[in-house]
């Protein structure tokens, strides 16, 4: 892996539209990309989730500045439930996800005017098939690709990306793979619970 090409950025990548260039389910791709930066760090053994509760080890700088301000926040507001961690990581992450996208010359934004809103359009298209075809791997094989695979699977399962990158799957499949990614991995499944809360708070303020 590339410096600055951490599963934060790569996630951010498989929801931008390769035909309109809109960026897709930007509520949950929030998450996803603190997610993302969650994850990151605990690959790199900075973090770890201890009494279920995310714990630091590691505070020292990566080099890497979304990462870098994901240590910043775990360390100014100590242990918390990975779940706490996303629910309030509001649009932050996503949007210097975006910026660095373009700052690394991956992909071209188009400003939005009026109540046309921004456009990205994906550069370095080798990377993002890589990053599809990585993806793709965890969804049809849940419970034997690596840990980062198998994370970058389940937030892209998150995002309902599943059917788009494994066509081939039925539904059953489908969602087979993405329960056996939340069970695999902690930062899918507090993802999972954060959409799960927000979508039962919906209805029951709609009942």
């Amino acid at each position: 892996m590339e410096a600055w090409d951490n599963l934060a950025h790569q996630v951010t990548l498989l929801a931008i539209n390769p035909e309109t260039g809109r960026v897709r389910r930007r509520t949950d791709l929030a998450l996803a990309t603190a997610g993302g930066a969650l994850a990151e760090l605990a690959l790199q053994e900075r973090v770890s989730l201890v009494n279920k509760k995310v714990r630091v080890h590691d505070p020292r700088p990566t080099e890497d500045p979304l990462l870098d301000t994901m240590l910043r926040v775990l360390a100014e507001q100590g242990e918390r439930r990975p779940t706490r961690i996303l629910d309030t990581a509001r649009k932050a992450y996503l949007n210097q996800a975006l910026g660095e996208l373009v700052t690394n010359g991956w992909v071209i934004l188009t400003p939005g005017s009026g109540l046309r809103g921004d456009r990205y359009r994906v550069v370095d298209t080798e990377r993002l098939e890589r990053i599809r075809q990585e993806a793709a791997a965890a969804l049809r094989n849940p419970e034997t690709v690596p840990a980062r695979t198998a994370c970058l699977g389940g937030l892209a399962a998150q995002l309902a990306l599943a059917k788009e990158l494994v066509p081939e799957l039925n539904w059953r499949q489908r969602w087979s793979a993405k329960s056996k990614l939340e069970r695999r991995d902690w930062v899918v499944k507090a993802m999972r619970d954060v959409i799960s809360a927000r979508q039962a708070a919906a209805a029951a303020a709609a009942s």
